[in-house]
């Protein structure tokens, strides 16, 4: 049987949800401090809640630049 997509392992999955909680955290925004970053084979989902608009773009756009990223599902919610 052959694969016809790249499978990463969980381990993967893991370092990438690090590099972007760093990569997050450097932005120095509080509010992307406090979002959950899951990936499963360069999925990213966000989820958390930031105070502006602006924050959220911000947010996607910084996951978009982290290498391994394929597609990112943003569940963000503007407070």
């Amino acid at each position: 049987m052959q694969s016809t997509g790249l499978m990463l392992t969980e381990a993967d999955d893991r370092d990438l949800e690090r590099r972007i909680t760093v990569f997050l955290a450097d932005r120095h925004v509080p509010g992307l401090r406090q979002l959950e970053v899951a990936a499963t084979n360069g999925t990213v989902v966000l989820r958390g809640r930031v105070r502006s608009f602006y924050e959220k773009q911000l947010c996607q756009n910084v996951c978009r630049r982290v290498a391994g990223v394929v597609h990112v599902v943003d569940a963000v919610d503007v407070a």
